[in-house]
């Protein structure tokens, strides 16, 4: 390009022309900037919702956080690509946009908060409490864990209390009045005994069999229920550790090492558990005094009840050795005798005392017993940690993506690297093969969800799964979904055909029968005329599942009043059953027992809970959201 200019500009109209062109770019940036051109846009905000915005670094701020809170449950490295599969993304948007319309409602509405209120609301937070008390280290500690200051802290606090008092205004409280749980307690506890007959198919002659041009009219109304689904073909190569499983040599030591560490973390019958006291002190002096006072005969109870302690605030309860995560209160409470106590030690709050209060001892079945089972979990975890095998999978995994950017397609570069595709002709969106076989897919449902989201020709990226497993594939050949041909499905047409004919016809002759009982007829002296018994069910509830009513039956046996005859559909699809409800009872409603079990409080708040999300919807509505969908995706690295 410079090349060009120089050229351009050996001539007098060449100057003419770039000096026209340089003009205009020049008040082009007058007018509208080029500071854009360095911030990437002119709105750095994912959404906004009414008057208020949020940033895009505040949404990829809260999407990490809450994505190193999924990684510390499942104890894995969770990627930003696999939480957005799961809809993390949306949760967290979703959620900020909550709170943007919350917070926008109660500033509209002139709610605040004074600094003292905000103050003691932190002041007086469980998680930053220790023995009782505000502690401060811990404070800031989970405050440095959570990547934010302290001033920040305090903002969102008061944003939250803020919401917090919309929120108890709404449904603060919310109880459901005790007429509504007397209904539902009639409506979940009623017991209804029946009497019911069973109509035999065979009172309802057969239906002619259809001719060609019937069947072809029933296969027009019905085309949507005749139709193909769609199937791919497919190639896969597939690596894990698992590959290598045949150069895992585990001796007789392997083996008693391993059963040694489960004994020890109950994963082969039960470890050792112990329950432990612990005291904090200020500092070490404070400790070491009261250990001293202890030395002197001064009993623990006595030291609690000098800090104002009771045995609840002190109480570690029942841990195993796997369970304290602290090394220095582990050793102290794993090196006790029972009723022992530590010398001063420090854990991650400060100085403090332990107290061993009991032993649970542990059981451990002998290795014999469970030496296969012992042998398998060994292996397994062989094959997830041992480096001599990682080293291994990742030397395949360089040949192989070798192989791969040199366009190889996936059967040669399983011939190249020793290995071997799996080629499946045919598989449905469900993992099926055509006679309905389940295919065994590596990677099972996301390796699947990933071949029918591709295309024939991608060079798709590899999938790497939790347990170490590498995928690749490549889409040959799609099949669309389509409707079957007449001739396709003729036999199937006949058959279905038949069936609904035949339940239709069961149908109007239920219908008759009922008609008949109505009008006076007794259940008894139909059953008679069908040859058919009068079957008697007591008890029956709707929450029932029975094999003579089936679903349907059981809820027509609620549907109408005692004394009142009914019909419904047979289990089969195609029968039908006369229903008689002759008596109900009904134990009187005990508050007390739902009071108990928890069970209101639970409907309260459910319910709370909607109407909550009823008014949030309101507000969102009422204020109005847009998003960036370009800036959303780019704020978590993503480019589409």
């Amino acid at each position: 390009m410079m090349s060009a200019i120089r050229t351009a500009a050996a001539n007098w109209l060449g100057r003419v022309v770039l000096i026209v062109i340089m003009g205009l770019l020049i008040v082009s940036f007058a007018i509208w900037g080029i500071g854009d051109i360095f911030r990437g846009g002119s709105t750095r905000n994912v959404a906004t919702v009414g008057s208020a915005t949020i940033s895009a670094d505040a949404y990829r701020n809260a999407f990490n956080t809450e994505l190193q809170n999924v990684q510390r449950r499942v104890r894995r490295p969770v990627t930003t690509a696999e939480a957005r599969a799961f809809g993390l993304d949306r949760e967290i948007l979703n959620r900020l946009i909550d709170e943007a319309a919350l917070g926008t409602k109660a500033t509209k509405l002139g709610l605040a908060l004074d600094d003292a209120g905000i103050s003691r609301s932190i002041l007086e937070a469980d998680i930053f409490q220790t023995a009782g008390r505000f502690d401060r280290d811990r404070y800031l500690s989970l405050l440095q864990q959570s990547g934010l200051s302290e001033q920040a802290f305090i903002r969102q606090q008061g944003d939250f209390l803020l919401r917090q008092q919309l929120v108890n205004g709404l449904v603060g409280g919310f109880r459901l009045p005790a007429t509504f749980q007397e209904a539902l307690h009639q409506y979940r506890e009623e017991e209804r005994s029946l009497q019911v007959v069973a109509i035999p198919t065979e009172k309802v002659p057969d239906i002619a069999p259809p001719d060609e041009a019937t069947l072809k009219a029933f296969h027009a109304e019905r085309r949507s229920e005749f139709r193909t689904a769609e199937t791919r073909a497919v190639t896969v190569l597939s690596i894990s550790p698992a590959n290598f499983i045949a150069n895992l040599n585990l001796s007789e030591t392997d083996l008693r090492g391993f059963y040694g560490m489960g004994i020890a973390t109950g994963r082969y019958g039960s470890a050792e558990r112990r329950r432990a006291q612990r005291v904090l002190f200020d500092n070490e002096e404070a400790a070491k005094a009261a250990a001293a006072k202890l030395a002197s005969g001064t009993t623990f109870e006595a030291l609690l009840a000098e800090k104002n302690l009771k045995e609840a605030d002190v109480d570690l309860g029942l841990q195993t050795r796997a369970q304290i995560t602290d090394a220095a209160t582990r050793d102290a409470v794993f090196s006790l005798a029972a009723g022992g106590v530590s010398a001063p030690i420090r854990d991650p709050f400060g100085f403090v005392l332990i107290r061993l209060v009991s032993i649970e001892p542990g059981v451990a079945p002998p290795f014999d017993q469970v030496r296969a089972q012992v042998e398998a979990d060994a292996r397994n975890d062989r094959i997830q940690n041992d480096p001599g095998l990682k080293r291994q999978v990742d030397d395949l995994l360089r040949k192989i993506e070798d192989q791969r950017i040199a366009g190889k397609s996936l059967a040669e570069t399983a011939t190249a690297t020793g290995l071997q595709v799996q080629v499946i002709e045919t598989i449905d969106r469900q993992g099926n093969a055509p006679d309905g076989t389940r295919i065994n897919l590596p990677g099972g449902a996301e390796t699947l969800n990933a071949v029918f989201a591709s295309d024939i020709g991608l060079d798709n990226e590899a999938l790497h799964m939790r347990d170490g497993t590498h995928v690749w594939f490549e889409v040959s050949k799609v099949d669309p979904a389509r409707d079957k041909a007449f001739e396709e499905v003729q036999n199937e047409l006949r058959m279905r055909y038949l069936a609904d004919r035949k339940s239709k016809a069961m149908g109007e002759f239920a219908i008759a029968l009922l008609k008949r009982l109505e009008g006076g007829e007794t259940l008894a002296a139909v059953a008679t005329e069908l040859g058919a018994p009068v079957q008697v069910f007591t008890a029956i509830r709707r929450s029932t599942q029975d094999a003579v009513l089936g679903q349907n039956g059981v809820e027509r046996a609620f549907a109408g009043e005692i004394g009142k005859p009914v019909s419904a559909i047979a289990p089969d699809g195609v029968g039908r059953l006369l229903i008689v409800p002759n008596g109900s009872s009904l134990l009187p409603y005990d508050a007390s027992a739902d009071a108990r079990t928890n069970f209101a409080r639970q409907l309260s708040q459910g319910f709370a809970d909607d109407m909550f999300r009823q008014y949030v919807g309101a507000i969102r509505k009422e204020a109005g959201v847009s998003i960036n969908e370009t800036l959303l995706n780019q704020a978590l690295g993503q480019t589409n």
